[in-house]
């Protein structure tokens, strides 16, 4: 029955868990659909809000007509203007070529005013200074028929400047001509700094083989002294079995003869123990000597490979 009951209470937690969570997606659900209202509120606020810029870009479109018409009128006179000597007629053809390129480019410029609609949200604060300048402009383009004069002034120092330019795209190619010698420098300089980087390396590699190797003669060496330990170990315990077995042969048996045998007992097995690891350290030692042999076969291949 207990196990029931804690059973019942565990889904009766589940079920209220289950609901919760039903309650949570339900709110979350409800929020999801308040803020897509939201959302479309704004879109239907940015779609006004562009139609109005798309208004005021063909208001622009439509000014900048008026503009070409009067540039037109402009070329007209000037075409009239020509008639009234060889040089003027000169400077009013190219007025009326130049008068053509701000035609074309007004046209362009209407082209581009769809393209700018797009980027009319970060030049609305800008507009009504612009439209102010277009009123400036609109009544400068009536005085500028009078500057015509001084642009002829103008073309001449303009002319005075393109010699200057050339001049100075003549010192630009020499220092142009330096630069590129001097890259050139800096190249050999970089391969001569390469190469040195490939023999700091392959003096590295030699500094770590030779490394590699005294730590290969070290161990060789630690092993020789322990294969000498271990022969002095043999010659001990030969000497004390001579010693005992020779005072034993000397005096004969006695009391002493227990310390004789002692002697000798310890001899022997000093010599058995010196044996054992001694011929242990013999394979060791032959085993190291082979790659002891292997490793400098090694660097001789690699030296009459590099010679």
């Amino acid at each position: 029955m207990d196990k029931l009951h804690h059973k019942s209470a565990l889904d009766a937690r589940k079920d209220d868990s289950i609901t919760k969570i039903s309650h949570t997606l339900i709110d979350l659900g409800l929020e999801q659909n308040r803020l897509t209202t939201n959302l479309i509120h704004l879109a239907d606020r940015r779609t006004a809000s562009s139609d109005k810029r798309t208004d005021l870009a063909e208001e622009r479109t439509n000014i900048t007509r008026e503009q070409m018409k009067l540039s037109v009128k402009s070329t007209e006179l000037a075409e009239y203007r020509t008639r009234l000597g060889e040089k003027r007629t000169e400077l009013a053809e190219k007025r009326t070529g130049f008068a053509e390129a701000r035609t074309s480019l007004a046209q362009k410029r209407s082209d581009l005013a769809d393209m700018r609609t797009g980027l009319a949200r970060e030049r609305t604060g800008m507009a009504t200074h612009r439209t102010e300048l277009a009123e400036k402009r609109t009544g400068l383009a009536e005085s500028r028929t009078d500057l015509a004069e001084k642009r002829t002034n103008l073309a001449e120092d303009r002319s005075k400047l393109a010699e200057k330019r050339t001049g100075l795209a003549e010192n630009r190619t020499l220092m142009a001509e330096n630069r590129t010698r001097l890259s050139h420098e800096r190249t050999d300089l970089a391969h001569e700094r390469t190469g040195m980087s490939v023999e700091r390396t392959k003096l590295a590699q030699e500094r770590n083989d030779l490394a590699s190797a005294r730590t290969t003669l070290s161990c060789y060496r630690s092993l020789l002294a322990k294969g000498r330990t271990e022969l002095a170990f043999i010659r001990t315990g030969l000497a004390f079995v001579t010693l005992g077995i020779g005072l034993m042969r000397y005096f004969g048996f006695g009391p002493w003869t227990i310390l004789d045998g002692s002697l000798t007992a310890l001899g022997g097995f000093s010599a058995i123990y010196g044996l054992t690891r001694y011929t242990m350290t013999v394979r060791y030692e032959r085993r190291m000597k082979g790659r002891f042999q292997t490793l400098l076969g090694l660097e001789l291949g690699d030296e009459l490979g590099e010679s």
